[in-house]
């Protein structure tokens, strides 16, 4: 059975996001979005499934992360962002982290538009697929 350590697997996720995009670290966040800022994002990890073997030898789980962003009130801008996440994390692969390594991450779409807040920021959303040992 293989044990992955979440917390070290957002912060790696955390860190590429910021390393690979115009966003700070202190504008990636888990695993929600705060009431404040513009051009920030949020991961979080859903459900995944067992374990299954690797070239019948490494196990490794499938996890789904979900990445929300907020930008501003201007699409165009708010889009960029959203493609230099997505940029950041579509496959992205063998990158070790304390505790285990993404064998790879890759998008299963496009991103979603989500919609606008109550002070009428834009939302997108994105999901990937990561393999993890």
């Amino acid at each position: 059975m293989i044990v992955i350590n979440t917390e070290k697997l957002i912060t790696k996720l955390r860190n590429i996001v910021a390393a690979g995009t115009s966003l700070a670290l202190t504008d990636v966040f888990s695993p929600d979005l705060p009431q404040d800022g513009e051009d920030i994002c949020c991961m979080s990890l859903l459900g995944g499934t067992s374990e299954d073997k690797l070239n019948n030898t490494n196990m490794y789980n499938i996890q789904t992360l979900r990445v929300l962003i907020r930008g501003t009130e201007n699409d165009t801008t708010t889009r960029a962002l959203v493609d230099e996440v997505r940029a950041s994390l579509h496959l992205l692969s063998q990158e070790s982290y304390t505790g285990g390594n993404i064998i790879s991450c890759m998008t299963s779409g496009l991103p979603t538009y989500v919609g606008k807040d109550a002070n009428q920021r834009i939302l997108y959303n994105m999901n990937f697929r990561l393999q993890v040992e």
